[in-house]
């Protein structure tokens, strides 16, 4: 499994076979890789959770069998506390740069786990791992307007206010 560590936290790339084990049944897969078994919840409503699903099933498993070199632009990776082994969050990226050399991130926490810390410092580790690719200009990420815990995440990440958009507000990072 391809990682990125940061003090706490490890983020883990998570292969084809791990994306249709963690979208069947989270603990089956959190037992597969020897993990802690998190009881994953979110402080979000239930379409949050079918978006995240649908996007599993035709986004990204799609996506690791067409770019299997390139799978960690796709796939969904997971936030791992060190001490614990407990999945704290999730991430991942839109792909890999487009023409005008941007991709998007999105990322979630584990609600017994907000407000320790853990999606800046992964937003921060994987902002700076993305960036290694020298085609990447910027990074860019929407959060809803009252979502003010993420709009903090992203400006402790160093990324800017761009301005409005369709799901709320565009935040940037460039390079």
């Amino acid at each position: 499994m391809f990682t990125i560590q940061t003090e706490r936290l490890s983020l883990c790339a998570l292969n084809l076979e791990e994306v249709h084990l963690l979208s069947e049944n989270r603990n089956a897969f959190e037992r597969s890789a020897g993990l802690s078994e998190s009881r994953f919840e979110l402080n979000a409503d239930e379409s949050f959770l079918e978006e995240f699903e649908m996007a599993m099933r035709e986004f990204v498993a799609p996506k690791l069998v067409e770019f299997p070199d390139d799978y960690q632009w796709f796939t969904h990776w997971i936030i791992l506390e060190k001490s614990t082994t407990l999945t704290v969050g999730g991430m991942g990226t839109s792909g890999l740069p487009d023409e005008n050399g941007q991709t998007m991130i999105g990322y979630f926490i584990d609600k017994k786990s907000e407000g320790k810390g853990y999606a800046s410092e992964a937003v921060i580790a994987f902002c700076e791992w993305l960036f290694k690719n020298q085609k990447l200009r910027s990074v860019y990420a929407d959060t809803p307007l009252n979502n003010k815990g993420s709009q903090k995440v992203l400006q402790n990440a160093g990324f800017q206010l761009q301005g409005p958009c369709d799901d709320g507000l565009r935040w940037i990072l460039n390079r």
